[in-house]
């Protein structure tokens, strides 16, 4: 089964190579294909993420389909992130909706860059990575500001954490740069929490533990998380996420 994530990733690098451009029909396949292999039954990736198969599918026209990055979107996100930014949790595929455009930028630059998604243990980053391949700066650049118009969206609280125990954790610690209210500073480079879904911030969390992210030399921020990351147990990790899942995302 592993085998068949590993076969993926491949075709994804050969075609990144060959100049192709990643089709709804290629990514939808591929990104389903590694999702049902997952990353093995010790991962923080492999949570259960709750009915994810009853998500409604929300077409990228209904949501600014005059947007200059619209069809860019649409043929590279949509199908994973789904149209409304509300991501697919069967994909593992996160909610886009309260990341701001720098934010976006800097990591489609990075996945570009092999700055993320190069490590061998981060599955769903090496994807990405593939993905993001032959996007140009111009590219990246609309793909960001499109992100950041979605309408903000709040996600489905799927972790059983002791939220008073994360909120704590929030306030005290994750608050100095993420903000009080989880929305991000960029005069910190610290992006949003709130709004994005409870799993994938743990499996955020763990692969920055782990040195599956944050170790690359020109990922200085990533670094940071890199640092912290060893002081916190999962237990307490999941809590944080249950209660960044409860904070409000805006209008």
């Amino acid at each position: 089964m592993r085998d068949l994530a590993y076969a993926s990733h491949d075709k994804l690098k050969r075609a990144a190579k060959a100049g192709m451009r990643f089709t709804p029909n290629i990514l939808i396949g591929l990104a389903v294909g590694t999702a049902l292999v997952g990353c093995g039954g010790d991962s923080p990736e492999a949570v259960d993420t709750g009915a994810a198969s009853s998500q409604q599918v929300v077409a990228v026209d209904t949501v600014n389909s005059g947007h200059p990055g619209a069809t860019l979107y649409s043929t590279q996100c949509s199908q994973c992130h789904n149209g409304n930014g509300s991501g697919y949790p069967l994909l593992k595929a996160p909610s886009l909706t309260t990341l701001d455009a720098w934010y976006v930028s800097r990591q489609l630059t990075h996945f570009r860059d092999g700055v993320r998604g190069a490590n061998e243990g981060d599955t769903q980053g090496k994807l990405m990575a593939a993905a993001s391949a032959n996007l140009s700066d111009e590219d990246i650049g609309l793909l960001a500001d499109y992100v950041a118009d979605l309408p903000p969206l709040s996600v489905e609280t799927t972790l059983t954490g002791d939220l008073e125990q994360g909120k704590d954790y929030h306030l005290n610690l994750c608050a100095a740069c993420h903000g009080s209210d989880g929305l991000g500073n960029e005069a910190l480079s610290a992006p949003a929490v709130a709004g994005v879904n409870d799993w994938y911030l743990v499996a955020q969390y763990e692969h920055f533990r782990a040195g599956r992210r944050g170790t690359h030399a020109n990922d200085q921020w990533g670094a940071q998380m890199h640092r912290l990351a060893p002081s916190i147990p999962e237990d307490v990790v999941i809590s944080i996420a249950s209660y960044h899942s409860t904070l409000p995302v805006g209008d």
